[in-house]
C-alpha cells in the first residue's frame, strides 16, 4: 500500500466494486485513468488520476497474488485496515 488511508478505500462499497469491474475491463474498452476519474466525478467522488493509478497498481498486485478468483476488493480493504492498526 502506498498510503495508510487511501482515498479509494473510503468509497462506498458498490462504487468500489464497480470501479474494480471497470479496471478489469479497461484493456477491452480502452478505458484510461482519466475515464475512471470522470466516471467517479459523475458519481459524486472527485479523485485524481494518480490516486486511481496507485489503486490499480495495488489491485494488480493483489490479483497476481490471488489468481484463484478471490474477492480482490475485500483483500484490498483488509490490507488497508491492517495498515491502520499498525499506525
Amino acid at each position: 500500500m502506498t498510503k495508510p488511508f487511501p482515498m479509494v478505500s473510503q468509497l462506498p462499497r458498490e462504487i468500489l466494486d464497480e470501479l474494480v469491474k471497470r479496471f478489469l475491463r479497461s484493456h477491452l474498452e480502452a478505458l484510461t485513468f482519466d475515464d475512471h476519474a470522470v466516471w467517479l466525478k459523475q458519481k459524486g467522488h472527485q479523485m485524481s488520476r494518480s490516486i486511481i493509478h496507485r489503486f490499480c497498481q495495488d489491485l494488480r498486485k493483489i490479483k497476481f497474488e490471488n489468481p484463484d478468483g478471490a474477492d480482490i476488493v475485500s483483500i484490498y480493504l483488509d490490507r488497508v485496515n491492517q495498515s491502520k492498526k499498525i499506525l
